[in-house]
């Protein structure tokens, strides 16, 4: 599995990266200054590769995963 970095606001992909390793994503953050605002799963993997390459950034749970997360929980 690898991650998908994309720019929301354009809608469009800006990287790839090769895995879900924490360092791999917080490597990434320190070489992209302006983010200020992740959405991302749940995955604590991302969110400690967040926390220790943009600390300061609001990290949101993006959409697809809290309706995913509510059907777990709920049923279909």
């Amino acid at each position: 599995y690898g991650t998908i970095i994309v720019d929301l606001e354009r809608r469009k992909v800006i990287d790839l990266l090769p895995d879900r390793e924490a360092g791999t994503l917080t490597d990434w953050l320190l070489n992209h200054p302006g983010i200020k605002t992740v959405a991302r799963d749940r995955s604590p993997t991302y969110r400690n590769g967040i926390l220790m390459g943009r600390p300061y950034a609001v990290q949101i749970a993006d959409r697809w995963h809290l309706l995913a997360l509510g059907v777990l929980l709920t049923g279909p």
